[in-house]
């Protein structure tokens, strides 16, 4: 039987194998994400504890920001569950990427824009674009891909239930 470790580091490199772009090519794809058709939007509004000692958010915390945009896209669809994101099988991050464009600052409220950006076989990649809701001010974008797994950590097909979801709400193939 695998280690955690080992099995992460299988995860880590499946996901590599099936990733779209080099990560050259990195830049290309976080400018693509600004345009992507958007047909998910949730907020939030900059806590104290986000921020700095200037009132501007420190970058790691958008970076939740981008998990509560996910998780509320995924609970709009109706396939997260509980505590759980995604309700029918367990899936890890095994890449995020953030080009930060402007400032966020205290109180100011955000629109969290989600959409998911393609499924490939055991791996899935959402995108996200980060506004200020009343100035329409791009604050960043960037996408996180996930690799699903079976309980031990070895990568699996995406189900066909989740790709027909997705598919279906973004109109693809339509």
């Amino acid at each position: 039987m695998m280690t955690r470790a080992q099995a992460i580091s299988y995860v880590l490199a499946c996901a590599e194998r099936e990733k779209p772009m080099s990560s050259s090519d990195s830049n290309q794809n976080s400018r693509s994400v600004v345009d992507l058709d958007y047909h998910f939007t949730t907020t939030v509004k900059v806590r104290l504890p986000e921020t700095d000692a200037m009132g501007i958010v420190f970058h790691g915390n958008y970076f939740t920001y981008l998990e509560v945009g996910r998780v509320e896209y995924l609970l709009n669809l109706g396939l997260a569950e509980g505590l759980r994101p995604i309700r029918d099988f367990e899936n890890v991050v095994v890449n995020a990427h953030l080009d930060f464009k402007s400032p966020a600052r205290l109180h100011d409220v955000l629109s969290i824009d989600v959409c998911t950006q393609e499924i490939r076989h055991s791996s899935f990649t959402f995108a996200v674009r980060i506004r200020h809701k009343s100035e329409n001010r791009l604050i960043a974008s960037g996408w996180t891909t996930h690799c699903a797994i079976d309980d031990d950590f070895q990568p699996i097909e995406v189900p066909d239930s989740f790709r027909a979801t997705i598919s279906k709400y973004e109109g693809w193939g339509s």
